[in-house]
């Protein structure tokens, strides 16, 4: 995982060699608890790629994105409320220990569902 990765002038992420966009999703609020750093929140926009996820902060300034590799992803979980939005839950290790600790995240699906 890796906070803040370089994006371009319309916030989206620049691509790693070989990797291809797959989806974005539009409307997601999204929590993260990183081991050692504390609590960051967003809405913003999910881009799924062939390599990674990657949550873009539309308001952030100090936050603006966060990177999450699929090969360092664990304990992820897809819950459906009864009441409420749809959300995703997981646990993400740090990228050549480029943060102090894992970041446990959680996304919202707010808009149409996921």
């Amino acid at each position: 995982m890796a906070l803040n990765p370089p994006t371009d002038g319309n916030r989206d992420p620049y691509r790693v060699p070989g990797e291809h966009f797959v989806l974005w999703r539009c409307g997601v609020e999204f929590h993260l608890d990183i081991d050692g750093m504390g609590k960051l929140k967003g809405k913003g926009k999910l881009i799924i790629t062939t390599l990674r996820l990657v949550l873009i902060n539309e308001a952030g300034v100090d936050f603006k994105a966060f990177d999450i590799p699929y090969g360092n992803l664990f304990n992820e979980k897809f819950c459906q409320p009864i009441f409420g939005s749809n959300y995703w839950q997981g646990s993400v290790k740090p990228l050549f220990n480029s943060l102090p600790g894992d970041t446990h995240f959680k996304i919202w699906f707010t808009e149409g569902g996921c």
